[in-house]
């Protein structure tokens, strides 16, 4: 079950955050604003560990420090914004909720974005299991509840982050390898209920000969 219910304080300090970001570049006011916020929010915390919500905070800042960039980018490659998607056939069988679902050109570059972060962070660090892996996940301000455990692949460990928000389809498979990990973007649907760690992965194409 998907369940990443924002209290509203929360909700609206993010929204700020995007959107200030999608016009341009932060101010170093709302920077800081952020950071004493997470700062605040750690310091009164009942334990050592960051409060689920001072987690989501810096999961949040982190995705907003891609939306210049991505803008940029979706204006450059595809044109512009993307329309709205049209309402749905009532004569089309809708598809499967619990399979891979297509990105659109935003997704696509937080995606690329954030696979090349995760990428970077293990480079020629390889996890000696799930919970190493989890733990660097963690670090990099991706909150525990996000991260899903999913079979090994040939012996090596083998995690989903859940990015989905606000409407949102991101996620990231991350598997461990001989020098670091693969990451990997795909969809997954954002209808509540959906578990990230079910849904199933379109086979790859491959190349033809």
């Amino acid at each position: 079950m998907r369940s990443h219910a924002l209290p509203k304080s929360l909700l609206l300090a993010v929204l700020g955050c995007v959107v200030l970001s999608g016009c341009g570049t932060r101010s170093a006011t709302t920077d800081q604003a952020l950071a004493g916020s997470s700062v605040q929010a750690a310091a009164t915390a009942p334990d050592a560990a960051a409060s689920d919500e001072d987690q989501e905070l810096r999961f949040m800042e982190l995705l907003t420090r891609d939306v210049p960039r991505c803008n940029q980018y979706v204006a450059k490659e595809k044109g512009g914004l993307p329309e709205d998607l049209p309402e749905p056939d009532p004569g089309v069988t809708p598809p499967n909720r619990e399979e891979e679902v297509p990105l659109n050109a935003y997704e696509e570059c937080f995606g690329a974005e954030e696979a090349q972060r995760v990428g970077e962070a293990f480079k020629n660090t390889k996890p000696a299991g799930y919970e190493a892996m989890q733990k660097k996940l963690t670090e990099l301000g991706y909150p525990a509840a996000r991260i899903h455990r999913m079979p090994d692949h040939a012996g090596a460990p083998r995690a989903r982050v859940d990015l989905r928000m606000m409407g949102g389809r991101l996620a990231l498979e991350v598997t461990g390898t001989g020098t670091g990990v693969t990451v990997e973007a795909f969809g997954a649907s954002e209808e509540e209920g959906v578990n990230l760690a079910e849904v199933k992965r379109k086979p790859k194409s491959q190349p033809k000969p």
